[in-house]
């Protein structure tokens, strides 16, 4: 007995000595004595649950408490006996007799244990939730501190980079107005007047002649057309601003400790020997590519797959405008061509000497699009080969390029693929050789910020083919060889590692991400003799997937 036991006494006797017993179904603490002489001759004593005081705040108590149904609501004095499933409701016997008797009726300790168990479910879930809850508001709050560093952030760069452009303008106005010295010219024009005013005064024809040939450079017919600076109002500054500056954007806040999942919707066969490459135009409708023409696919309300050729081309990447207009980084051209809503292809930009590879529309519409120098592709970089991300405007004309990080190091040996996030900072999976690839992720400064090179324990080398960007700003990235998903934030963090074979299918390939939580896997085979019987299809597909937590 311990310290607090000490103290209790037999609620019979008022004797603090020798309290070993609890009647639970009186709730009286007994005496050994009060026990046997007192309790025992209560009635239905025998039917009492008695237990010994040291198990006193224990399961064991739990476990035997009595459990009490109460009485009926229509008959008083009577006990309830049975539940009426049909009703609802806990019942007497005379409620059966009377109301229930074609009703289904369940005895009184199931439907305790059934209502128990739902109340025990419920429990847990509102523990969960709030932890849920809890993890959300932790997001929330650093999403919010972030945002707030964001936009004071913005707010100094583009005070700084207005006051400076004002320095300079101001500086431009200053030389410019410089330039035009009307003082020279009025004290020389003065001069003039003065010598030709005299000249008439003179009355000679010596000294007429002799001004006249001084001053005949000069023309005083000729129209003072002076330049002289002026500012000139740009476009109205509020809309741009504005949207220059950011806005503020709601969007879905799943807890992270959740557990990520990949979970196979449906699957589609397709007649095409690959999908390279799919691109979303607008609600259940893609862009797809194979290695020698463009198609538009469609995912009809019967789940049917409809693939219409649009254009024999040899492409290597694709990304979609807003105007829905699609541009196509050619695979043996130093060229991206544009693919208007005629269905007519067009030049759009010219790489001159380069090919381009990867190609993305950033958010604020610009072209990025990773180049390396023409011929056959090297696995050895020489000083003379250019592997180049580059920075094109909507109508193609370059505005910056990133080819060297602050080391003098070569940012990408080849990039295959490029995506942005919220940052406008990019993905890029970068091909280092012909069965190995890696994740570099490149501020929009052109600063990397960290390399994946996917897991050491990988059965065979990373292999990365597409990736996708999610609204919370994770890549999910497919990696081939290794048939699996890697799910990276924006720090090279790996979430997780999901394998294709596990989620259904085989060999992910090219990505497209929809609706948010929606992901669509084109399928690839390859000849890979040694994983090639893992395959679980035998065509080229198309897989919907559903996918939650990232």
């Amino acid at each position: 007995m311990d310290e607090a036991q000490s103290i209790w006494f037999c609620n019979f006797c008022q004797s603090s000595e020798n309290v070993k017993w609890k009647c639970v179904s009186c709730q009286l603490l007994l005496c050994n004595t009060c026990k046997s002489n007192v309790h025992s001759k209560f009635k239905l004593a025998d039917t009492h649950i008695i237990i010994d005081v040291k198990d006193v705040g224990t399961n064991i108590e739990d476990s035997s408490t009595e459990i009490e149904y109460g009485k009926c609501t229509l008959h008083r004095i009577k006990e309830t006996c049975l539940y009426c499933r049909d009703c609802n409701s806990l019942v007497c016997l005379k409620c059966v007799s009377e109301t229930h008797q074609q009703h289904l009726l369940i005895d009184t300790d199931q439907i305790y244990r059934e209502k128990e168990n739902q109340v025990s479910n419920l429990i847990e879930l509102c523990k969960q939730k709030i932890t849920s809850i809890t993890n959300i508001n932790k997001i929330c709050q650093k999403t919010y501190e972030e945002s707030k560093e964001k936009i004071i952030k913005r707010k100094e760069d583009l005070t700084s980079l207005l006051d400076d452009h004002s320095k300079h303008m101001l500086y431009q106005l200053d030389e410019k107005s410089k330039n035009t010295d009307f003082e020279c010219k009025l004290e020389d024009l003065s001069k003039t007047l003065d010598l030709l005013q005299k000249c008439q005064l003179s009355k000679r024809a010596d000294f007429l002649i002799e001004t006249l040939n001084t001053i005949q450079d000069i023309d005083l017919h000729q129209d003072l057309a002076e330049r002289f600076p002026r500012f000139v109002m740009g476009r109205p500054l509020r809309c741009k601003i504005i949207e220059t500056f950011g806005s503020i954007q709601e969007e879905n806040v799943v807890d992270s400790n959740k557990e990520i999942e990949l979970l196979l919707e449906s699957s589609h066969s397709t007649p095409l020997k690959m999908v390279k490459r799919i691109e979303e135009i607008s609600d259940e409708k893609w862009y797809v590519f194979d290695e020698q023409s463009l198609y538009c696919l469609e995912v009809k309300k019967e789940e049917k797959v409809h693939i219409k050729k649009i254009a024999d081309i040899k492409a290597f990447d694709i990304s979609l405008l807003k105007s829905n207009e699609l541009l196509i980084a050619m695979e043996k051209e130093g060229k991206i061509m544009i693919l208007k809503h005629s269905l007519k292809i067009k030049l759009f930009h010219s790489c001159s000497g380069l090919l381009p590879r990867g190609i993305h529309i950033s958010k604020d519409d610009k072209v990025i699009v990773g180049v390396r120098e023409e011929g056959e592709f090297g696995l050895s970089v020489g000083e003379d080969c250019k592997r180049q991300i580059k920075i094109l405007d909507i109508n193609g004309l370059e505005e910056n390029a990133f080819e060297y990080d602050k080391d003098g190091k070569r940012i990408v040996s080849m990039p295959t693929k490029i995506k942005t996030n919220a940052d406008e900072d990019m993905f890029i999976i970068d091909r280092i050789s012909k069965l190995e690839g890696r994740i570099v992720f490149l501020t929009k400064y052109g600063n990397v910020s960290w390399v994946y090179k996917g897991e050491q324990s990988a059965k065979y080398l990373f292999q990365p083919w597409d990736l996708v960007v999610t609204s919370r700003d994770n890549a999910i990235i497919s990696d081939v060889a290794n048939q699996a998903f890697h799910i990276l934030n924006s720090n090279g963090q790996l979430l997780k590692k999901h394998s294709s074979i596990d989620i259904g299918f085989s060999f992910p390939f090219s990505l497209s991400i929809y609706r948010g939580n929606k992901l669509l896997v084109g399928s690839h085979i390859l000849n890979m003799d040694d994983i090639k019987d893992t395959c679980k299809h035998k065509s080229t597909n198309i897989f919907r997937i559903t996918i939650k937590g990232i």
